[in-house]
């Protein structure tokens, strides 16, 4: 196996962002996936926790013991939670299109047609778009499933358990997220597992 620094596989993954022709290694692949998407999950996680967490003032007026304002607190995070699942399609998008043509490249490798790759950033948008919505569906039914709770007299604890599949339920079935989640546990599959060793139509193998 030829011995690769951090240095080379950038040079290589950036270099070829505009090439999808030939093949990649797994170690390359992989290498350049944590290059790419690292730096992304801790913009991801700065932008969800600046978004999700409550202005200072409107935290420092819910009175523990009102109901009411502490819903509304509530409504304004899930809201939050709404907008960071937005943003976190954009981000999770750009890493998938940085990282298009090296997805080919390593398809290449396992004799697999290249456009397959386009399954990656389908796929994540499918996922994302899906989780967004049904955070968005759980937002709007939130209000109904508390004002149910609150009109019972005496409180429930077996309720309080159930709020969160409650909530989940009220959203109905993914069927976006489920789609592409199929579509990207095939694509990891394929991504990770060996190529061929001998040539094939995309050229001479990779040093492994």
């Amino acid at each position: 196996m030829t011995e690769i620094s951090m240095a080379q596989i950038a040079r290589h993954g950036f270099g070829g962002l505009f090439d999808p022709r030939g093949r990649d290694a797994r170690k390359q692949y992989w290498l350049f996936l944590l290059l790419v998407f690292g730096p992304l999950v801790v913009v991801q996680l700065i932008v969800q926790l600046v978004l999700t967490i409550p202005p200072l003032d409107l935290t420092a007026a819910t009175h523990p013991r009102d109901p009411s304002a502490s819903m509304h607190l509530m409504q304004i995070q899930l809201r939050a939670m709404v907008t960071a699942a937005y943003a976190n399609i954009g981000l999770y998008l750009l890493g998938a299109l940085l990282l298009l043509t090296a997805t080919a490249r390593r398809l290449h490798d396992r004799g697999r047609a290249g456009w397959w790759a386009l399954a990656l950033p389908g796929a994540i948008f499918a996922t994302g778009l899906g989780q967004a919505r049904r955070m968005a569906a759980m937002a709007e039914q939130m209000p109904q499933i508390l004002a149910e709770m609150e009109t019972k007299t005496r409180p429930d604890f077996a309720d309080a358990l159930s709020f969160p599949a409650r909530m989940q339920a009220s959203a109905g079935i993914d069927w976006p997220s489920i789609v592409g989640g199929l579509i990207l546990l095939w694509l990891i599959v394929e991504l990770v597992r060996a190529g061929t060793d001998a040539p094939n139509r995309y050229g001479p193998p990779p040093g492994r």
